[in-house]
């Protein structure tokens, strides 16, 4: 009985390829789609010519297509491009972008992670779709591959994460990860008195949606660090004088005293205990219930800041 293949196949005159899934250059096709603003978070990828026969055929670029920094371009460009698709349920039951920074969440975060898993399946679709190996190979010597605008690569891995999603139904784990997010879901570092509402009560503001054009924008930044407008209010204008006011105006004695114990780090059981809750899903029903108050009170002081005088 014949093999099966275990990576990709190229046909050629003469002659079958396999390039094996874990192979270098299987990279290649995804790292050939990037756009040139994304490809340049790595000069020595510049360094690679866009005609592909080379590339291909010899080992003349093998010290950058074997760098992990090569790996780690096409990685984190395709897993930060699908999170921006990613849908979530927000306290109405409504699907809407990720709120907030993608930097505002751990690496550990199931839905970071799955972020990073869709990635093989984007190459098996682009295998699929008319940009694989076998197109790759079949350009003769000193055609090149055009790059791709930062537009149509948006709306590359736009169609392959709705796609895929859909395929591998991952939807509902999305749901049931965003529904049970933590604290452990949420990055700790530049943690202040406003983060901690996010990272200690399982919340996230809604913010303002970065596009992928958005974040080109920032062309001194890490290529995953994005500004945020609402972030930059809740650390920096925002203070907590007002935290303590929306408190008191806003929450019961009982929600108050929820929202302190888990500040000094007590657990949603053992806050249960403590407040006569009968179960720790109660407890967190309820700090998800506090998070969306709290969400419209920063959504409501923020649009004030922006009518106020000085703007």
């Amino acid at each position: 009985m014949a093999k099966s293949p275990q990576g990709f196949i190229v046909v050629l005159p003469g002659e079958i390829i396999e390039i094996a899934q874990d192979d270098d250059k299987s990279w290649l096709t995804l790292f050939y789609a990037l756009p040139k603003e994304l490809a340049e978070k790595f000069p020595a990828a510049m360094e690679l010519p866009r005609c592909p026969y080379e590339v291909l055929r010899t080992d003349k670029y093998d010290h950058i297509v074997k760098n992990d920094m090569m790996k780690v371009l096409v990685w984190d460009s395709y897993s930060w491009a699908a999170w921006q698709f990613f849908q979530v349920k927000d306290r109405n039951g409504n699907y809407r972008d990720i709120p907030g920074n993608r930097p505002d969440y751990a690496g550990y975060s199931p839905i970071w992670q799955l972020s990073y898993a869709i990635i093989p399946f984007m190459r098996m679709k682009l295998e699929s779709h008319g940009m694989g190996f076998q197109n790759l190979y079949n350009m003769p010597m000193g055609a090149e591959v055009p790059w791709l605008t930062y537009k149509q690569f948006g709306n590359l891995v736009g169609n392959l994460t709705d796609m895929i999603v859909v395929e591998q139904k991952w939807q509902p784990v999305i749901d049931a990860a965003w529904e049970m997010r933590a604290e452990e879901d949420y990055e700790t570092k530049f943690s202040v008195v406003k983060n901690d509402f996010k990272r200690k009560w399982h919340h996230n503001r809604s913010g303002q949606h970065i596009s992928l054009d958005q974040m080109m924008k920032n062309k001194d930044g890490d290529m995953m660090e994005i500004a945020d407008p609402r972030q930059e209010f809740e650390q920096e204008i925002m203070g907590q004088d007002q935290i303590e006011a929306f408190k008191k105006a806003t929450l019961t004695d009982k929600d108050q005293e929820i929202l302190r114990l888990r500040m000094l780090g007590h657990t949603e059981q053992e806050i249960a205990d403590l407040v006569g809750y009968k179960t720790a899903s109660a407890v967190h029903k309820r700090i998800a219930k506090i998070a969306s108050i709290y969400e419209d009170f920063v959504t409501g002081e923020y649009q004030k800041y922006l009518d106020g005088p000085n703007n």
